[in-house]
């Protein structure tokens, strides 16, 4: 079976690379990771296939008795259950032994990430604005439409100004991006963000829209593509107005979409899908040790706290 697995850890890394269209550096990790393992199920006589969950949370214990990083650890159990994953799509196993391990909380939050009450106080701010505007444009709605398509996305800043109608595609809930290198990727949005994109659409784009709109979404008081700065100017505006005195920069927006999906449980490798990272240790700068964890670990594990 560890043959097998060898066989399959092929076709997983052409997958990532080709279809995924992952960098050489990202591979290499993933293939690290997955040899990783394997050679430990191989040392112990483990079967990937019949494998317990019990039996990778040792792998997971042995990685940190190896003094890997907290950081470390938590991408080879993404490695792993996207692989184990891969594996169940193509109907090589029917279970992945990963599915429900969630491993030591090490996620905190990063440095320029909001706090999720504060986005909430940003995006209700907004929202607040919108209900109360009765200008014939109601700009208003855009800018609401906007801090929750940015927030809901993860997107760019440069990416939200970049967007067009065509990007969106409601029925199915998600939306094309183009990143650095005009790389596309297409990510989810939440309802919440498609009601304030849908109002703005009804309501304040056909007011503005003239001959230099284009089919961009976001367009400025003139009916031009919204800038960058425009979009800058925006989410200051309603920083004020909410009372949140920290700087604020539409990367923050984009550094608390990533570390609210993490403190959520959600795996690494779908967090860097979502931000188009093509090098997953891009995404490791939003994962730091948890103090809390260390704590709990020390006093369950150390000698001098048993008795």
């Amino acid at each position: 079976m560890l043959v097998a697995m060898t066989e399959s850890l092929g076709r997983y890394l052409d997958h990532l690379g080709l279809e995924r269209g992952l960098s050489s550096h990202s591979l290499d990790s993933y293939r690290n990771d997955i040899e990783k393992f394997r050679r430990y199920l191989e040392k112990l006589g483990l079967d990937p296939e019949t494998l317990k969950q019990a039996e990778l949370t040792g792998f997971l214990d042995h990685l940190r008795k190896s003094g890997l990083a907290p950081s470390s650890i938590a991408r080879n159990l993404s490695s792993i259950k996207g692989y184990y994953r891969f594996l169940k799509r193509n109907g090589e196993t029917e279970r992945n032994p990963a599915e429900s391990i969630t491993g030591p909380r090490i996620f905190r939050s990063h440095p320029g990430a909001m706090s999720v009450d504060e986005v909430f106080r940003l995006l209700d701010t907004a929202r607040s604005a919108c209900r109360k505007d009765k200008s014939k444009k109601k700009l208003s709605a855009r800018d609401w439409a906007l801090l929750e398509f940015m927030y809901g996305t993860g997107a760019r800043v440069s990416e939200a100004a970049d967007t067009r109608r065509d990007d969106l595609y409601r029925e199915m809930g998600l939306v094309r991006l183009f990143g650095k290198g005009k790389k596309e990727r297409v990510v989810p949005m939440g309802r919440t963000a498609w009601d304030a994109i849908g109002e703005y659409l009804e309501i304040c784009r056909p007011g503005v829209s003239g001959s230099k709109s284009g089919d961009f979404l976001f367009l400025n008081n003139r009916g031009g593509k919204l800038s960058r700065m425009g979009i800058w100017k925006i989410l200051n505006k309603y920083v004020r107005a909410s009372g949140i005195t920290r700087k604020v920069s539409p990367h923050t927006l984009r550094h608390s979409f990533a570390t609210h999906l993490l403190d959520g449980g959600a795996d690494l490798i779908a967090v860097q899908e979502l931000l188009g990272h093509s090098d997953i240790t891009t995404t490791e700068i939003y994962t730091h040790t948890d103090k809390d964890f260390l704590i709990t670990e020390h006093r369950e594990y150390h000698p001098r706290e048993n008795w």
